[in-house]
């Protein structure tokens, strides 16, 4: 008696990467690991060198003409009267955090200049702001139309809070 032919199923097309579709892990570990040890990638590494070579020279020769321009141009004048009052809001006004501190211009802890200083905001704002619709950066616009109106109708030299604070980010 003959046993009856069965037939095997159908194998599998066998692929170039051996690992199961299963595991993505494998997949890209094994498909790294080709990539590396392929000998394509070796001549295409040497042909990008020249370009690669020429984009550091222009990006030397682009940080060096930064720099002489930094170095050939003065630096800003320094406002003493500033400094000074930075130096003396530091020292009247102890804030323990060192990072929440935020100084107020000396000038406003005189309660007649504190007023003119109120008064200037209060103004400055509507002035500029226009009603209730503020938008970023509108503080200064505040605080420049506020330090003119104190120099031009009063006298008052005063620092609003972003120069007195450079360290600080107001929006």
């Amino acid at each position: 008696m003959k046993t009856p032919i069965t037939k095997r199923p159908p194998r599998k097309a066998k692929r170039w990467f051996p690992y199961p579709d299963g595991n993505w892990l494998n997949k890209i570990v094994g498909v790294t690991i080709l990539a590396l040890t392929s000998p394509l990638w070796i001549p295409i590494w040497i042909l990008h060198l020249p370009f690669r070579f020429y984009r550091e020279r222009q990006e030397k020769k682009e940080r060096l003409a930064r720099q002489l321009l930094r170095e050939s141009t003065p630096p800003p004048p320094r406002d003493l009267e500033l400094e000074r009052r930075r130096i003396q809001a530091r020292e009247e006004q102890k804030i323990s955090s060192h990072r929440w501190r935020r100084y107020r211009d000396p000038i406003e802890k005189d309660p007649e200049i504190a007023k003119l200083v109120r008064a200037a905001g209060v103004r400055a704002h509507q002035e500029v702001s226009g009603g209730p619709y503020e938008y970023l950066g509108t503080c200064h616009l505040i605080w420049r139309r506020q330090q003119e109106i104190l120099k031009e109708e009063h006298g008052i030299v005063w620092y609003p809070p972003s120069r007195m604070n450079p360290h600080v980010i107001y929006d």
